[in-house]
């Protein structure tokens, strides 16, 4: 009589690689993140008072990118392509860029021509310390590592989880302008209607930007609107 020999599945100490595919199913971690940096950005401002240009390129690249670059590649594991930095739809981020801030740049003329009778170019401390080029670096160094965060990190993870671009949009908004809130209220002491102005126009780009951002699905959009108006509020407004 022939004994059957049943053989025993082999062990394999061969584990399935984790997923990269990013699911998030709560806007909770989003948050918390944005908490963490609001609360280091308003820690920055309050004990330090540096020239612009430690601020933007040391500052600005310590609290906001390079915790986002890690974040996302070690707690998140996903490529940095996924916080917008990649070439991808380039010529459709340039091309929405330059329409929607120059048509910025034209309200902020019609604005200034209104306020003064004429056309008024301000010569603010930037552009004495710094030069025209100078404001030109710092405008564009400030777009990049505001835009990366905000538009990049928090309307993307916003979006992938409540599934409305208008939306997230909106909330990526609200959050991008509680990060000039310390700025605008330790430094430069703004109250009342010129508190509320700044933070309207602030709320305003916001939502333009994430509203580009997931048009044109590159970051190069919203940075050319960013420096645009930021040029034209520093030179016109």
């Amino acid at each position: 009589m022939k004994k059957t020999i049943q053989k025993t599945p082999r062990k394999t100490s061969r584990q399935t690689a984790p997923s990269t595919t990013l699911s998030p199913q709560s806007t909770e971690p989003i948050f918390r993140y944005w908490a963490w940096i609001f609360l280091a950005w308003s820690l920055y401002r309050y004990f330090f008072k540096l020239p612009e240009t430690v601020d933007e390129f040391v500052a600005k690249p310590l609290v906001f990118t390079l915790p986002l670059l890690w974040y996302v590649t070690s707690k998140e594991r996903q490529p940095l392509s996924s916080i917008g930095l990649h070439t991808e739809n380039l010529k459709e981020g340039i091309t929405g860029g330059l329409i929607v801030g120059a048509a910025l740049v034209v309200e902020g003329l019609i604005l200034n021509l209104l306020k003064y009778g004429s056309i008024t170019v301000h010569s603010i401390d930037a552009v004495t310390m710094y030069g025209l080029g100078g404001l030109a670096i710092l405008t564009l160094a400030t777009s990049f590592t505001e835009e990366l965060l905000c538009r990049g990190f928090l309307y993307d993870r916003l979006n992938r989880v409540i599934k409305s671009s208008v939306a997230s949009a909106l909330i990526s908004a609200v959050l991008f302008t509680a990060y000039h809130l310390p700025i605008l209220v330790m430094m430069h002491k703004f109250t009342g209607t010129t508190l509320v102005i700044f933070l309207s126009s602030t709320m305003i780009l916001g939502t333009i930007n994430g509203i580009v951002y997931g048009q044109t699905k590159s970051l190069v959009g919203p940075i050319l609107i960013h420096f645009l108006w930021n040029m034209a509020v520093a030179l016109l407004l």
